[in-house]
């Protein structure tokens, strides 16, 4: 459907934000391109549009003056299968919304906001769900295109502006209150390193525990670092072999001089948050809190085995890649290797801590 009318973002349009947790950060690249007419700045009565977005992720977006009202949603609880989905449609129909823009590429999301009798409906297609969409837009083949750059098409749908679709896509951003601060037990001491382990999407997405373990060792070791070492509550099953891998101290409490910090499944979203806003350096798999570092402006580092940094790399103002050559079968977006050799295996820390070095530096000297 084409619309050659100038359109307002405000409280007549709901977002309905992706269910992971990275691409979520990533969402908040389409709240930037709508700024301009919602009040970028959070301009005192600027109409803002309302998000619907996984009650997990509320934090991230509670406050940020890009956004209106938050309709939380969730998967497992209250809005779960067939009478969940109706009563989603219950909410978003008393919403009055007039437009809706649907990051998730679910079928249920669609059945939803049609159910609720939105009168346009824009959405990728796939998933048999067309029918329910006012503006169906064919999307890329997968890697073709970063995921924000997918985005800025849906925005361009949005506004009935083609041109807009090859504008360039703006960083993802999170400026909430809950995360604008560092964890002050970080202040003052050597410097701090994040590394994430595990990724809930599958192993082939996971840098091997062998070579983490080194990695965080070998920092702590020669550059005197305190590491966090952060994770999901799944990622915890890391953590045994992680210890024994491991030949330098352990410790449970953020603060204090270098050694590992053992945090994985052990802060909330925010905590987690504000630990990456204070660290010096993120190292860590394609997953939701490499995605959150760079949002925040840590200097952050991507592993990527499986999947694609073309499509899913982390963007922000310093930002770098690590990954295996000479892997014809890359990306392979599996869940898990089939192959002899897993292409993460090749990946060693002299390797990432090489990645991490050259992006610091590169701040460095663009900081003279």
């Amino acid at each position: 459907m084409n619309r050659t009318a100038p359109q307002t973002a405000g409280p007549d349009l709901l977002l309905v934000a992706p269910n992971w947790l990275g691409d979520l950060v990533m969402f908040t690249s389409l709240l930037e391109m709508l700024a301009p007419d919602a009040g970028a700045a959070g301009a005192a009565g600027a109409p803002r549009p309302a998000v619907a977005v996984r009650a997990e992720w509320l934090p991230l977006l509670d406050g940020d003056p890009r956004v209106g009202r938050l309709l939380p949603y969730e998967r497992s609880g209250g809005h779960r299968g067939l009478r969940g989905t109706m009563r989603l449609a219950g909410e978003w129909r008393r919403g009055g919304f007039e437009t809706t823009i649907l990051g998730p590429p679910s079928l249920r999301v669609a059945a939803a906001a049609a159910m609720a009798s939105i009168p346009r409906r824009i959405g990728f297609r796939g998933d048999g769900r067309s029918p329910l969409l006012t503006d169906p837009i064919l999307r890329p083949r997968r890697g073709t295109l970063h995921y924000t750059a997918e985005l800025r098409l849906l925005h361009a749908a949005w506004a009935g502006d083609p041109a807009l679709a090859a504008a360039p896509p703006p960083e993802p951003r999170l400026p909430a209150p809950a995360v604008a601060d560092a964890d002050p037990r970080l202040a003052g001491g050597p410097p701090t390193w994040a590394v994430a382990v595990g990724a809930t999407y599958g192993a082939a997405k996971e840098w091997p525990v062998d070579h983490a373990a080194a990695f965080a060792a070998g920092i702590v070791r020669r550059r005197g670092a305190r590491v966090l070492m952060l994770g999901d509550a799944a990622a915890r099953r890391n953590v045994p072999r992680l210890r024994r891998k491991s030949d330098v101290p352990w410790r449970d409490d953020p603060a204090g001089g270098a050694g590992v910090v053992d945090l994985v499944g052990r802060t909330t979203l925010v905590e987690a948050a504000v630990l990456l806003r204070g660290a010096d350096v993120f190292v860590g798999n394609d997953s939701g809190l490499m995605h959150l570092a760079a949002a925040l402006g840590t200097p952050t580092v991507g592993i990527f085995g499986s999947t694609s940094p073309a499509w899913t790399g982390p963007r922000g103002p310093r930002t770098t890649v690590a990954a295996a050559e000479g892997f014809d079968c890359q990306p392979c977006f599996r869940r898990t290797c089939n192959r002899p050799r897993f292409c993460l295996d090749a990946l060693t820390p002299s390797m990432v801590l090489d990645a991490a070095d050259r992006l610091v530096a590169s701040g460095e000297e663009g900081t003279r």
